[in-house]
């Protein structure tokens, strides 16, 4: 079938959350594992496990990701239609459904930045470049060490000529990345080597080894009877015979607080 410009329009005016249900156990396999427990993809995926278990895992926006799961399976299904019109309309649907989890999810849910690098790809294939570059820099700015995102940031300065602002993208996602090797193979490329170790840009560890090391103590004589403590002899001016030592010295090991920079 032919779409028209007008008529494709009307389909993006016509209101969201209008990608495609998954359907089959075949469409499931090409969407991301959690996709399998969430609200109507779970009837397919036959999983038993409450939902609210998941919600305890990945946080409380679980509750509405079917439909990034719809989104997911109908940007799937877009390219396979040879109609650009149509193509395009889906395409456009994918984004309402994101949008529509993305309204509902706050900074802190695990999955924004994922969220938000579909968001960008998609964006890209509808040419809407600028919208789409502000969602890579939001999700690098909640998940930093997010490498997926540099990638597909620094890919599309590449493809609009400005080498420079992809190498430092990708100078900028190494230095925040420990697992760097994809973006360090992007920079070779690029024909730069990396000045630096692979994170180095992160925020040191804190450590408090030293603030909280307890030095040695001198354990002090006390008297059998009361436990009172008594005051240490006065040094002998005159040789005294060897006597065994009642004092003890104890050495406390260094107490450390290593600083967990994500615990996702």
């Amino acid at each position: 079938m032919k779409v028209t410009p007008f008529f494709a329009i009307l389909l993006l005016m016509s209101g969201t959350s209008l990608a495609d249900p998954v359907k089959s156990i075949s469409e499931l396999a090409l969407l991301p594992a959690y996709c399998g427990g969430t609200q109507q993809v779970r009837e397919i995926s036959k999983d038993q496990k409450p939902i609210e278990e998941y919600m305890l895992i990945y946080g409380q926006p679980y509750y509405h990701l079917h439909h990034y799961c719809w989104a997911l399976n109908a940007e799937n299904n877009a390219w396979r239609i040879r109609d650009n019109y149509l193509r395009k309309s889906k395409l456009a649907y994918a984004l309402g459904d994101i949008k529509y989890v993305l309204d509902r999810s706050g900074p802190d849910f695990v999955l924004l930045p994922e969220i938000l690098n579909s968001q960008a790809r998609i964006l890209f294939s509808l040419r809407r470049d600028s919208e789409a570059v502000v969602a890579l820099n939001k999700a690098i700015s909640i998940k930093p060490d997010y490498s997926l995102a540099y990638e597909r940031l620094s890919d599309y300065y590449v493809d609009v000529g400005n080498k420079a602002q992809a190498i430092a993208i990708l100078e900028r996602g190494i230095g925040n990345t420990e697992d760097a090797t994809r973006l360090i193979k992007r920079l070779e490329k690029l024909g730069r080597t990396y000045q630096g170790v692979p994170g180095d840009l992160r925020p040191a560890k804190n450590n408090n080894a030293d603030a909280t090391k307890i030095e040695p103590i001198q354990e002090n004589n006390k008297t059998e009877d009361t436990g009172t403590v008594q005051p240490a002899p006065p040094e002998p001016t005159t040789p005294a015979p060897e006597v065994e030592s009642t004092s003890s010295t104890a050495d406390t090991p260094p107490k450390t607080n290593p600083y967990c920079r994500f615990c996702p």
